[in-house]
């Protein structure tokens, strides 16, 4: 028996994520891919989501093909897994075939480094993704559960007011790194690259972080 990659139920890959990634959270209804150890055990997860926003979406080759893009939303492996799983780029590289397949007219897949956990995107530069720059800063909220929410939620802007509502404590986080990974057959990512609106710069280096935050949560 060997690892595995294979599409698993939303559903199952969510709490997964839930329980493992430093966010704590993931959007509804992801496509996920599940690292899955010799003993069939689900030990890691790929899961792909529609971004927030369409303007982001848009950003990547224009209105008219947003919805070419989706969003490699979050990745994370078991940390006991680690040492005995094949490396990351190993089943990001998967994944990200079979999102591919699973949905053919996808032309982009963006991701993003949280630069406020310390991350660059390492794993990213390895699979050879377009480096595109940095996110700006954004105010996201902590709620009870020590879990980190986004400002738009389900469709609908989050106040601040509504925020304290519910007890989630605003928090400022540092830009991102943005990736770009092309998909699909060479005539496929041809046509991403000439369609590209984004700027494709070097990559950054872990050892030149972003510029600090200031002031801390407002």
């Amino acid at each position: 028996m060997t690892w595995t990659v294979q599409k698993i139920p939303a559903k199952e890959g969510k709490a997964f994520i839930r329980q493992h990634h430093y966010t704590g959270g993931c959007h509804n209804g992801p496509m996920v891919w599940g690292l899955i150890d010799p003993s069939g055990n689900l030990r890691g997860a790929c899961a792909f989501a529609t971004p927030c926003s369409e303007a982001v979406r848009a950003s990547v080759f224009g209105a008219d093909h947003k919805d070419a893009v989706t969003e490699l939303h979050r990745l994370v492996v078991e940390e006991g897994a680690r040492t005995d799983a094949p490396p990351t780029s190993w089943f990001v590289s998967r994944a990200l075939r079979g999102v591919g397949e699973y949905r053919p007219a996808l032309r982009g897949i963006l991701s993003y480094a949280d630069a406020s956990e310390g991350h660059h995107g390492g794993i990213y530069q390895a699979l050879n993704f377009l480096y595109c720059g940095t996110s700006g800063t954004s105010v996201f909220y902590r709620d009870p559960d020590g879990r980190l929410r986004h400002p738009r939620q389900c469709g609908v802007n989050i106040t601040r007011l509504e925020a304290a509502k519910r007890g989630w404590v605003p928090e400022r986080r540092a830009s991102k790194h943005r990736y770009l990974a092309l998909i699909g057959d060479r005539r496929a990512r041809s046509w991403a690259r000439r369609h590209l609106l984004l700027d494709v710069l070097p990559y950054p280096k872990p050892d030149r972080p972003l510029d600090p935050i200031e002031g801390g949560p407002p």
